[in-house]
């Protein structure tokens, strides 16, 4: 293991305990924790993809992107219909 990924290992220890800390702590984090969930997730990964950069090449570094935002798609949708479906009642 490089220490780059060593370096970038230990900030993304960092990054997710700060992040948890703020969902669990602060009033804003614990609203989007229990009513946009999903956004959580997308912030966590849109982080750890950016994270990424630092150790992969561009080329491998936008694969991975892509496929993980495929299959975010799905999900997001599904969540965003199920609000919209929420506040129509």
């Amino acid at each position: 293991m490089t220490d780059r990924i060593v370096l970038t290992a230990i900030l993304a220890l960092i990054w997710g305990v700060i992040w948890a800390l703020f969902l669990q702590m602060h009033p804003w984090g614990r609203w989007l924790a229990i009513k946009r969930t999903w956004l959580t997730v997308v912030i966590g990964i849109g982080i750890d993809l950016a994270l990424l950069l630092l150790v992969l090449d561009i080329h491998t570094w936008s694969t991975v992107a892509t496929i993980v935002a495929a299959s975010s798609v799905g999900i997001i949708g599904r969540s965003l219909y199920n609000e919209h479906a929420d506040d129509a009642n």
